[in-house]
C-alpha cells in the first residue's frame, strides 16, 4: 500500500510503535515507511519521469530530526539516458570509488504531491546502493539532502 506523505516532517515516525511494525534493516530500526509516486528534474527538467519516492525513520536514540529521516529512490521509467549512464555507474562502482562517482554527481530533485500540503520537493545527491543485483529500475538508491 502506498501512502502520500510531507516527507518534511517525519517527526511522527518517530515515537513508540503501538503497532509493532519495527524493521530491521541492516543496523537501523525503521517504522512507518511511506512511499509514493514522484518524478525526477535537473534545472528544471525532468530527467525520469516516474520514480519511487520511499521515507523511512531511524529510531535509534541521540539522532537530530533530520538524521532520523532517510529517503530512498527507484527509478522506474522514462529515464533520461545521461542520468541511467550515471546511475550504471554507481551500481558498478563500489566503496570509496562508488562514493566519488556519486559525489561528481549533479544534485537532483524528487517532486511529489501530498494531499495535504500540496506539490512537494525534496533535493538532494544520489548515494551508492547498499543492493546491487538486479535491474536498474529494482536497484534503490540513497538520496543525501544538504545540510541546513
Amino acid at each position: 500500500m502506498r501512502f502520500p506523505v510531507d516527507a518534511r516532517n517525519l517527526t511522527f515516525l518517530t515515537g513508540g510503535d503501538p503497532a509493532g511494525a519495527l524493521a530491521m534493516e541492516g543496523a537501523r530500526k525503521l517504522t512507518a515507511r511511506r512511499s509514493c509516486s514522484a518524478h525526477a528534474c535537473r534545472d528544471d527538467e525532468v530527467v525520469c519521469g516516474h520514480v519511487e519516492l520511499t521515507v523511512d525513520a531511524d529510531v535509534r536514540l541521540g539522532l537530530t530530526a533530520r538524521e532520523r529521516r532517510c529517503v530512498t529512490v527507484r527509478f522506474l521509467d522514462r529515464l533520461e539516458p545521461g542520468l541511467r549512464a550515471e546511475l550504471i555507474e554507481l551500481v558498478r562502482r563500489r566503496g570509496a570509488v562508488a562514493q566519488r562517482a556519486a559525489e561528481r554527481m549533479d544534485p537532483i530533485e524528487i517532486v511529489f504531491n501530498d494531499p495535504r500540503q500540496g506539490l512537494q520537493r525534496i533535493s538532494g545527491r544520489i548515494q551508492p546502493p547498499q543492493r546491487r543485483i538486479g535491474d536498474l529500475h529494482d536497484i534503490q538508491f540513497g538520496l543525501r539532502e544538504p545540510a541546513p
